[in-house]
C-alpha cells in the first residue's frame, strides 16, 4: 500500500504551531489536497501537535499518529518526526496484514506540491527499484554553496566551507514532497544527519520556487506559487476526483 505522511516541523518563526493561512485557508491544507488527489495514495496519516494542523488533518481524513515528546524548547528535526512516525505506519498497516510499499512524505509548512508532482515521484519508484527517493526540488543558483559566507572571529566575512569547483545548477531540496522507500526509513533514527530520509539514489523531481513558508513576507510568495497552479481562493475548490487506480496496486 502506498500511503503518505504529513508531519509539523513547529520551526516557523513568524507562525508557531504553524498557523499561516494561504489564500484564505490553513497552509497545512494544501500538501493534504495534493495528497487527496493522487491516484496512488490509500491513506493519509498525520503527525502533529499543532490544534491548526490537526483541525484541517480530520477535515481531509488524515489519521492521527501520536507526535514525540518534546522536552526542550528547541523544535525536533524532520528526521526525528519522520522517525518516530514511520514505526506506527508499519504497526497500524500490520494490524491490516497490509505493508507500506511507499511513503509520500509531506510538510505542514509548506504548499509547494501538486498530485501530479507525487504521482510522477511514485511512478518513477515503482519503475525503477533502484531509486531510494524522489523529492521535490528548486533551483536556487542565487543560494549555490560557492556563494554562502559565514563570520569569522574577527567579526568580518570568509567563504562558508572551502572553494570548490564550479558543479552545475544548484538544486535544493524544498519540502514539497518526497516518495521515501521503506528501506530509507528503516535506517532512519532521530539523530540522523539531515536530509537523511532521502537516502542516496535521489530523482529531482524539478519545480520553481518551492521551500517552506516561515515568515511573514513569504505568504505572498506562496499565494503566486498556488495561483500559478490554478488555485483559488477560499472557499476552496473540491480536490478531483481520483483516476483509476492501475491494476496491480492496491
Amino acid at each position: 500500500m502506498i500511503v503518505a505522511l504529513l508531519v509539523d516541523p513547529d520551526d516557523s518563526p513568524d507562525f508557531p504551531k504553524n498557523s499561516a493561512e494561504v489564500l484564505g485557508r490553513p497552509l497545512a491544507a494544501y500538501p493534504l489536497i495534493a495528497a487527496k488527489g493522487s491516484q496512488f495514495v490509500r491513506r493519509t496519516y498525520l503527525q502533529s501537535s499543532s490544534p491548526v494542523v490537526s483541525r484541517v488533518g480530520a477535515q481531509y481524513g488524515a489519521s492521527g499518529l501520536v507526535p514525540p515528546k518534546q522536552d526542550h524548547k528547541e523544535p525536533l528535526a524532520d528526521e526525528a518526526l519522520i522517525a518516530h512516525a514511520w514505526p506506527q505506519i508499519v504497526d497500524d498497516l500490520k494490524a491490516e496484514k497490509a505493508d507500506p510499499e511507499l511513503l509520500v512524505i509531506l510538510f505542514a509548512n509548506t504548499g509547494v506540491v501538486s498530485a501530479k508532482l507525487i504521482d510522477d515521484g511514485v511512478q518513477a519508484l515503482l519503475d525503477d527499484p533502484a531509486l531510494d527517493c524522489a523529492a521535490t526540488v528548486s533551483l536556487y543558483d542565487r543560494w549555490t554553496p560557492r556563494r554562502a559566507m559565514r563570520e569569522n572571529a574577527a567579526g568580518t566575512l570568509e567563504p562558508y566551507t572551502a572553494r570548490v569547483p564550479e558543479a552545475g545548477a544548484a538544486w535544493f531540496p524544498d519540502w514539497g514532497a518526497v516518495v521515501a522507500r521503506p528501506r530509507v526509513l528503516d535506517a532512519l533514527r532521530a539523530d540522523s544527519p539531515p536530509l537523511a530520509y532521502l537516502g542516496e539514489k535521489i530523482l529531482p523531481l524539478k519545480q520553481v520556487g518551492g521551500g517552506p513558508v516561515d515568515r511573514l513576507w513569504q505568504v505572498p510568495k506562496m499565494e503566486h506559487w498556488l495561483r500559478q497552479q490554478g488555485v483559488r481562493d477560499a472557499p476552496r475548490p473540491e480536490p478531483k476526483q481520483k483516476p483509476a487506480p492501475k491494476s496491480g496496486r492496491r
